[in-house]
Order: structure tokens, then C-alpha cells, then sequence
């Protein structure tokens, strides 16, 4: 019974939020542009804020592990791997490939991450999932590069790919985050607070924002790759994932930080990446769209198993 209220508890959230949002679009108070600017000014702005005080904040000393950065960068980047070799296998088309690819291993861990972690651990499952973005942030987008490089015959120009990871709001946010929290610098209380609040803003907005943008038109065409993406991100790659470092020992508030690494829907950001190197875009926010409807079902399950099994 505690692990189906704990479920509830992490879900209840994600569907107000977004349900507000589908509330927003159904009665047309938002523009579609004025979304997309609202979209960018919550990943330029809100986003890497909350991320910096998350790791401004954090106790490295609980959070950095190792062992458990190098092992939730190796599952990512082998389920990058076999997800690109399969589709290559099976998919003819050259833009769907890597489309589908992405939409496996590229979870949206900063906007969905703290949110399961802090819920079912509080602030040192976020600190831990805050300290995981370190490696976990560079790493997918580098991943997400290489997968439609690969695909298109190209070369990837290791210069271009680390100057866009630099210029990332995010990197660059953890880093400074990360900077600061090592040097013993501690933030003038006048500015803390304000700034604080603002990057505690980020997910709930973005979430509300992310609703308001759902689109689920036109479906059909892409049915059988649609499902398999979905089917592989939220089911697979998770219960994989999620098995191994069980395997490996993790526990407690580390394992709802490796829960919301690894359950999160595609990340939001793999439809312009597809759009920006040739992949297919519709399909891409199809995934995006679909994934993230359907996550609240099965982080709802995860969360459930796991706590049941004593997990966390």
C-alpha cells in the first residue's frame, strides 16, 4: 500500500501541471509562438537557474559517487548504442532512424528528474539526480549528435559538438553550480533567496508549458515506429537500466535518482535536433508528445514496483 501511495504521490503532480497546460491550449490563451518563446525562455533561463542552486546546494560529499556516475553513463550510452544498431537493422528509412533512435536512449531528465527524484527522496534524491546531470547532460546531447552524423554519412566535427555542449545554458549551469558549491563561496542571502525562487518556478512551468504543446495529430503514418519508441523508452530501456544497478547494489534515494535518470519520457529538445540535422520531425515529436502522456502511467508503475520491492 505505501508503494502505491508513494506512486501517487510522484504522478499526482506531473498531471496537474501538464493538465493545466492542455487546459491552457484548449482554451487558446497561448499562442503556439508565444509557447515556443515561453519554452525557450524556461530552458535559457528557469531551468539552468534551478539546476545551479540544485548543485549549489548539494552535499558532494553524499552525491558524488563514482561508481554510480561512470555506470548510469555507460547504460546510456550502450542503450544509445543498441538502439541505433537496431533501428539501422530494421528501419529502411534513413531519416527514421536516427528519429528513433533518439527517442529510446534521449530521456528528459532536467525537466521530469527532480521532480520523481525530490518526490520520492526529497532533497538528497535531488542532489544526487542535480550531481548526475553533470554527466548526464554533456552525454546525451554528444550522443544525440553522433546518432544523425552517423545516419547521414557525415563526420562529426568534435570542435562544433564540444563548443555546442560549452554554450549549453545547462553545462554551463552545473558547472558554475558545481564551481561554486567547491570553492566556499556562499551567495549574499539578498540575492539567494529571489534567484532561488525563480529556479524553483522551472519545472512546474515547463511542465505546464510542455502540456500546452502536446500535439497528438496525425498519428497514424508513423504507427509502427511510433509504439516501438515509446514501447523501448518508457518500458525497456527503464526496466533494464533500473534492473542492473539494482543488480549492482543501489538503493534509497540514489535509486529514485537512477529512477527518474531512466524513466523520464523523450527529452523535449530531440524534435529541433531532428529538424536541425535532417531527421524526421514529425515523427520525432509524435515520440516526444506520446512518451510523455503515457510516462505518468508507467513512472506511476516503476515507482510502485520499486517501492514495493524495498527499493527505496
Amino acid at each position: 500500500m505505501h508503494g502505491i501511495e508513494l506512486a501517487f504521490n510522484v504522478v499526482i503532480p506531473l498531471i496537474i501541471y501538464m493538465g493545466v497546460g492542455v487546459l491552457i491550449r484548449g482554451i487558446g490563451l497561448f499562442s503556439e509562438d508565444t509557447l515556443k518563446e515561453m519554452n525557450d525562455v524556461i530552458f535559457k533561463v528557469f531551468i539552468p537557474l534551478s539546476l545551479f542552486f540544485d548543485i549549489y546546494g548539494a552535499d558532494f560529499g553524499a552525491a558524488l559517487q563514482w561508481p554510480l556516475f561512470v555506470w548510469t553513463a555507460g547504460l546510456i550510452t550502450a542503450s544509445f548504442v543498441v538502439s541505433l544498431l537496431l533501428c539501422k537493422k530494421f528501419i529502411p528509412d534513413r531519416a527514421d532512424v536516427p528519429t528513433v533512435a533518439q527517442g529510446i536512449f534521449r530521456p528528459n531528465t532536467v525537466l521530469f528528474g527532480i521532480v520523481i527524484s525530490d518526490s520520492i527522496a526529497g532533497d538528497t534524491g535531488a542532489a544526487i539526480t542535480s550531481a548526475l546531470f553533470a554527466v548526464v547532460v554533456p552525454l546525451l546531447n554528444i550522443l544525440a549528435v553522433i546518432d544523425f552524423e552517423v545516419m547521414r554519412g557525415g563526420k562529426v566535427d568534435i570542435k562544433k559538438t564540444l563548443l555546442q555542449i560549452v554554450k549549453n545554458p545547462l553545462v554551463l549551469a552545473g558547472f558554475l553550480g558545481a564551481l561554486v558549491n567547491l570553492s566556499g563561496v556562499r551567495i549574499p542571502q539578498l540575492l539567494y533567496e529571489p534567484l532561488n525562487v525563480l529556479g524553483d518556478l522551472a519545472s512546474p512551468l515547463a511542465l505546464v508549458v510542455l502540456g500546452a504543446m502536446l500535439s497528438f495529430r496525425n498519428m497514424k503514418s508513423h504507427k509502427g515506429r511510433l509504439l516501438t519508441a515509446v514501447f523501448c523508452r518508457l518500458v525497456v530501456v527503464p526496466a533494464v537500466c533500473i534492473t542492473i544497478m539494482a543488480l549492482l547494489g543501489y538503493r534509497g534515494a540514489t535509486m529514485a535518482a537512477l529512477l527518474a535518470i531512466f524513466v523520464s519520457p523523450t527529452a523535449v529538445a530531440s524534435t529541433p535536433m531532428a529538424q536541425a540535422l535532417g531527421g524526421n520531425v514529425k515523427l520525432a515529436g509524435e515520440i516526444v508528445a506520446l512518451t510523455t502522456a503515457l510516462s505518468v502511467i508507467t513512472v506511476f508503475l516503476f515507482t510502485a514496483a520499486l517501492s514495493n520491492l524495498g527499493l527505496f
